[in-house]
């Protein structure tokens, strides 16, 4: 059984971890390299799902705070654990933030990205 479906829709990666999945490094460099088929993954808005997540590795969260992603990232959850799981995951150096509803983020990441640069803003100058 996969650990995780990613959706691409309106711009936004979501990312639904499968329920009890135990999330550990090889969970996450199985997502890093499935997310980088998508256009301007690096850049994109991401809306992960830690709902009944069972665990995230101790590893794992070293590599969730050491990561940087230059888009959004909205963390949804529904309980405390999640909370938890949530608050590791926003130590992060990437713009990250925490909602009980699936709605609500995706307004915050549509707003945020229109703040953003556009992913050519990105590029950088050859002289």
């Amino acid at each position: 059984m996969d650990d995780f479906r990613i959706l691409h829709a309106a711009g936004i990666l979501e990312v639904l971890w499968r329920p009890g999945a135990v999330i550990g490094p090889g969970e996450l460099d199985v997502l890093a390299n499935t997310i980088t088929h998508f256009p301007h993954w690096h850049s994109a808005p991401m809306l992960v799902h830690l709902t009944l997540v069972r665990h995230i590795t101790p590893p794992a969260r070293q590599m969730l705070v050491a990561y940087r992603h230059l888009g959004p990232i909205a963390l949804i959850g529904s309980d405390p654990v999640d909370r938890v799981l949530a608050a590791f995951i926003a130590q992060s150096r990437s713009r990250t933030r925490y909602f009980a509803e699936a709605g609500d983020a995706r307004d915050w990441l549509t707003a945020v990205r229109r703040d953003l640069p556009s992913p050519v803003d990105l590029r950088v100058p050859l002289h």
